[in-house]
């Protein structure tokens, strides 16, 4: 289960179930270091090599957006304006798919996991006819999730809890997992690792096992918020505006420029992007004020 503690100490197994990186590939990463640039263990236990987390789970962002871009670049149709709607048929060629049939379980079989149509329309013959604009695929090629969900299939998720509760009730990722449309708490944790939900960067607790294991705890009120803002949210070119208003409204109310961070603009503008999305528009919004280094 995903922790906090960024000194903590994980090995090949705790990182599968955190990363999902099965311990052949962490083997095969660590053999070939030379080219593939993976961190030396932070200590060593007989023969177990341990990692910390602040050391693996950088790396493994960078690792997998890296290897997204650069399947990215490779179909010409990633390339173009971002508000140019695509089919499924598309999309599914752009992410190197010789079928539709891919993108489709996706959207079936893992919510969460693909980002949900910009334009769904019912054609004439009765057929649903998805479209997403270039950006919104572009922004998911950037912060891919890495192995998909690996949950057993023959489970079904657990009951979301009501969002009718009291608001500062904590609830465990388990629980909070169905309500944002996972179908896993691994899911969730992965997401939120990654960076995919810099909302829930920062747990209102956490509460730590007899097996040493961490496990976060949140608000009712921020998992209800999110999972709205997730339902309602725009399409990917009003979401990158609506950032940019954002970022340029708290920049004008801040003391301090460095006060404005990824956690506070997505804690208080839930749903509207993964934390690359919102270094992005900071990034943007401070050199159009003249503040960048």
């Amino acid at each position: 289960m995903t922790g906090t503690d960024e000194n903590e100490l994980l090995d090949a197994q705790q990182i599968h179930a955190e990363f999902a990186l099965s311990p052949s590939r962490l083997s095969e990463l660590y053999r070939d270091r030379d080219t593939t640039g993976f961190p030396e263990p932070d200590d060593i236990q007989g023969r177990r090599r341990l990692w910390k987390r602040r050391t693996i789970g950088p790396f493994l962002m960078d690792y997998r957006q890296a290897k997204a871009g650069q399947s990215s670049v490779r179909h010409s149709l990633l390339e173009g304006p971002r508000e140019e709607l695509l089919s499924t048929s598309d999309v599914a060629k752009a992410l190197g798919h010789k079928r539709t049939v891919t993108v489709l379980a996706w959207l079936r079989d893992k919510p969460g996991y693909f980002p949900e149509p910009d334009v769904a329309e019912t054609t004439e013959g009765g057929r649903l006819r998805r479209q997403w604009y270039r950006g919104t695929i572009l922004d998911w090629v950037g912060q891919r999730p890495g192995p998909g969900n690996t949950q057993n299939k023959g489970r079904s998720p657990a009951a979301a809890p009501v969002e009718e509760g009291n608001p500062e009730e904590l609830l465990d990722t388990k629980q909070a997992a169905p309500m944002l449309g996972y179908s896993s708490h691994l899911q969730l944790n992965r997401a939120i690792v990654r960076g995919l939900l810099p909302e829930l960067a920062e747990p209102d607790e956490v509460v730590r096992n007899e097996r040493g294991l961490t496990s976060n705890r949140y608000a009712r009120r921020r998992v209800v918020a999110l999972a709205r803002a997730r339902r309602e949210a725009p399409s990917s070119p009003q979401l990158a505006e609506q950032r940019l208003t954002a970022a340029r409204a708290a920049f004008r109310e801040a003391n301090d420029p460095d006060r404005v961070t990824v956690e506070a603009l997505a804690q208080a503008h839930p749903g509207h992007g993964s934390a690359t999305t919102w270094q992005k528009t900071i990034d943007e919004v401070r050199r159009e004020l003249g503040l960048a280094d």
